[in-house]
């Protein structure tokens, strides 16, 4: 997948030097009568869509991990935004929150191009249903996170012509999307592959991350029996592992490995840069001097909270950096999931961003058995992911359901972190406001890590819709309450 989104940029590049070119038509304007005439043109415009999962997930970690108990935000560097979101103190102007809607709705007009103009292009009729699988998994994707972010938002399935028809689409219900998701990722999981043969597909859309997908929005609206069927179904394919090695998983030499189902596409060598971020983002923003990045942005630090969450032996924490400030007692923890050892003279990364992988599925697998009153059948997966990490689990696990809750959200934590699953798993479980208030109450955490006097309410368990969205169609989109 990384070379077929270079490839689509140098086809655009290209695309005046067709033979239309010569046809009577505005050669200043490009329109879908002019542009959709092939099977190409289609999958262009549908790499567009996968190249735009990246404006959607860049600040993601902002909403997953810093709005969370696992990652802060270094008030050296004045970042507004994430510190705003990691002290539960947002307003409506936050840059996140709108760079976060944008992309989205961005992605999504992209995925309604396709399917809007895909009928009218003669094409193999398997590759055709392929193409509306994988649009309608990035839209169900997409949508899956605004409205665990924002709640109720606008349910846009058509390209929109004019400016004007935008001011038509008000708020639609969270049920009504999850009815529409969960329908086209019903026809996604029918017409993808399970894998794909050709290099330059690798990193799309199959049906099993389209299974995942279902399986977590059955999670997270509690149809546990429904979720473990999709969980069960990609387990059984037998087309993942976890990986021996757990930072062999995260490195930017074995992307799409055997673990990895769905991840947004990053690479490193290219002009212009197709490289990942957050190598930056999470690396402080103090010069260290150690290595290709001396100065980062310190907007994606760990907490110690979350340090202390490892076990001793834990070999998942030879993924964290550890770093002393010269003459200063300060510690700094940080990820290295996102930093490319191949670097050596300038920061290029081309760590993925992993939306899902194995021993996530395992993991939530486990939530759905135990919610099923199956602790004994969850502990399994537990054990599994456990064991890669070097760590005995206790069989007395599997005889209570409380205690199997409590240690799956511990598992989760340490297994995924920094990969924006903690608020999401916390809201899922109805614990958001119970672990978050306690995080902002530990004594033992400084201001830049908590702020003084935080506190998570029963509103800010979704966020405010972006203040320029708000105001530019007032009569539909109405803010939510408490903000």
């Amino acid at each position: 997948m990384k070379i077929v989104i270079i490839v689509m940029v140098v086809a655009l590049m290209s695309f005046s030097c067709r033979e239309s070119f010569f046809n009577e038509l505005p050669t200043d304007q490009l329109t879908e009568e002019v542009f959709f005439k092939n099977s190409n043109d289609i999958e262009m415009m549908l790499n567009d869509g996968y190249a735009n999962l990246r404006n959607v997930y860049r600040n993601f970690y902002a909403i997953g991990d810093v709005a969370s108990d696992n990652a802060y935000n270094q008030k050296f560097n004045n970042n507004y935004n994430n510190i705003t979101l990691n002290e539960s103190n947002v307003i409506a102007d936050n840059g996140v929150l709108d760079g976060l809607w944008t992309g989205s709705y961005q992605t999504i007009s992209r995925t309604n191009l396709v399917l809007d103009n895909i009928e009218g292009v003669k094409m193999n009729e398997n590759l055709k249903k392929r193409y509306v699988g994988e649009a309608k998994f990035i839209r169900s994707l997409v949508y899956f996170n605004l409205i665990r972010i924002f709640g109720d938002v606008p349910l846009v399935l058509k390209d929109m012509k004019t400016p004007e028809e935008t001011f038509n689409y008000g708020r639609e219900p969270v049920t009504k999307i999850y009815e529409q998701i969960i329908a086209d990722l019903k026809e996604a999981e029918q017409w993808l592959p399970t894998a794909y043969s050709k290099n330059s597909d690798i990193g799309r859309a199959t049906s099993l991350a389209a299974k995942c997908l279902l399986g977590d929005i059955y999670l997270t609206t509690k149809k546990y029996s429904d979720a473990s069927t999709k969980f069960s179904e990609v387990i059984n394919s037998s087309q993942f592992i976890l990986l021996p090695a757990y930072a062999d998983v995260f490195d930017a030499a074995k992307s799409n490995n055997k673990e990895v189902i769905f991840a947004i596409q990053y690479a490193s060598g290219f002009d212009p840069s197709q490289g990942n971020p957050w190598a930056v983002d999470a690396f402080p923003n103090e010069n260290i001097g150690k290595g290709v990045v001396k100065l980062g942005s310190g907007s994606f630090l760990m907490t110690e909270d979350l340090n202390k969450a490892f076990e001793e032996v834990d070999q998942r924490k030879l993924m964290n950096n550890y770093e002393y400030l010269t003459g200063f007692k300060r510690r700094y923890v940080f990820t290295r999931k996102y930093y490319d050892k191949s670097n050596t003279v300038k920061v290029d990364a081309g760590n993925d961003w992993i939306v899902y992988r194995y021993a996530d599925i395992l993991l939530m697998n486990a939530e759905a058995q135990n919610e099923l009153i199956k602790p004994n059948i969850a502990l399994n997966y537990l054990k599994e992911v456990r064991n890669r990490a070097g760590l005995s689990t206790s069989e007395t696990l599997g005889s209570s359901q409380s205690a199997m809750r409590l240690a799956l959200e511990k598992e989760r934590r340490v297994e995924l972190n920094c990969e924006g699953k903690r608020w999401f798993d916390l809201l899922r479980t109805d614990r958001l406001i119970t672990v978050m208030n306690a995080h902002f109450k530990d004594v033992t955490l400084d201001n830049d890590q908590i702020g003084s006097s935080s506190s998570i309410e029963n509103y800010e368990l979704i966020f405010p819709l972006p203040k320029f969205q708000v105001d530019l169609n007032p009569d539909k989109l109405k803010q939510n309450t408490g903000y």
